[in-house]
């Protein structure tokens, strides 16, 4: 189940990108606490965006399995989803230095929350409830915390055993106050309306855009002019590239390229995608193959040729680029590392940097000041 630097999913349209970190200031690490790798809640870490180092990784807040954080876009508030059986958002007052003072928390209409965002007006958080079969939302109360949700319940199914009910997995939201949210349960793409001052849903046209059975799409990223997707699917392991010829137009597949080598063995699961600053290049994870392919974008069709890949720690179920295009930051939760990879701006391939970070099954990074 369940994509940084005050990552909070926003898409003005680029989508899996950031807001950039000022030198050696917070980043904060989301991790699940129900392992034997025993996390405490959200951690804290310094990013210096000159050299690409990551160091005083200490513990932020004690709250159980904050799985995504989102950063209030111009208060001093950090949101995390609490991924548990009865499902909550805990809210933080970020202090001058960093420091997290707990608000509050409040239930999200649905089990095991894995996503959140606050929509560009700020009034609003939207959560993806994974075990609940819809997604919520919830309006920001003066004080900071997250009031009652308004949920809008997902349907359909799929072929694999996985996909007995609609999960939800991701909320994107792009230009013309479209939100999208891929359902790995449904083999779908839901597309919604928000309305930003009733903090309402309704169905866009289209309603939502159809994959092949048994695809189970996770995460998406946008292409800057809004006319391309790119559908990562959890269980098929590929990204699927859709296309519009104009806004409003209905939406096409135009590719479908798989994540694994022909040679690969075993069992292997994708997890995170996003687009490189440039427009240039799409990243995708792999959870099994444990590491990170890079795609090159062809400019004129918005098509994807595979470049190579770079080894991560293992499950990287997350990552995150800065907006310079300089840095990309992994998290390998059963690894319990984080990794600083290089982008190299001529070609889009990632080189390590120094050692991995330890953070305690990390699988979130970003939300910083």
């Amino acid at each position: 189940m369940r994509h940084g630097f005050s990552l909070i999913r926003i898409v003005l349209p680029v989508v899996s990108c950031v807001s950039l970190v000022a030198q050696m200031e917070p980043l904060y690490i989301g991790t699940y606490t129900n392992t034997a790798a025993q996390s405490r809640g959200i951690y804290s870490a310094h990013f210096d965006a000159n050299t690409g180092s990551l160091s005083d990784v200490s513990v932020a807040a004690e709250t159980a399995n904050p799985s995504f954080l989102a950063r209030h876009p111009y208060r001093p508030i950090l949101y995390a989803v609490n991924e548990v059986p009865d499902g909550t958002v805990s809210s933080f007052a970020i202090g001058s230095k960093g420091e997290l003072k707990f608000l509050g928390k409040s239930p999200t209409g649905g089990a095991a929350p894995c996503h959140l965002i606050v929509d560009r007006s700020g009034k609003w958080l939207l959560v993806a409830n994974y075990n609940g079969a819809n997604i919520a939302v919830m309006p920001i109360l003066p004080d900071g915390k997250a009031g009652e949700p308004h949920v809008t319940p997902h349907n359909g199914s799929g072929p694999n055993p996985q996909q007995k009910e609609p999960h939800p997995h991701e909320i994107v939201e792009v230009a013309g106050n479209i939100i999208l949210v891929p359902d790995l349960g449904a083999d779908r793409i839901a597309r919604y309306v928000l309305d930003s001052a009733r903090g309402t849903l309704s169905p866009a046209d289209p309603a939502g855009i159809r994959l092949p059975p048994g695809s189970g799409p996770r995460h998406l990223a946008a292409s800057a002019d809004g006319m391309k997707l790119y559908v990562l699917s959890e269980l098929a392991n590929t990204v699927t590239v859709f296309g519009q010829s104009n806004t409003g137009a209905a939406w096409s597949i135009l590719q479908t390229i798989p994540l694994l080598l022909p040679q690969f063995e075993g069992r292997s699961t994708a997890a995170e995608i996003a687009m490189h600053p440039s427009g240039r290049y799409v990243y995708a994870s792999n959870r099994g193959a444990d590491d990170i392919v890079v795609f090159a974008i062809d400019s004129a069709t918005g098509r994807l040729t595979r470049a190579g890949s770079a080894p991560t720690g293992a499950t990287p179920r997350f990552f995150t680029i800065d907006p310079g295009g300089k840095w990309l930051l992994a998290a390998g939760q059963a690894s319990n590392t984080v990794t600083v990879f290089a982008i190299d701006p001529a070609a889009g391939m990632l080189k390590a940097q120094s050692n991995p970070a330890h953070v305690p099954a990390p699988v979130f990074i970003g939300a910083g000041l």
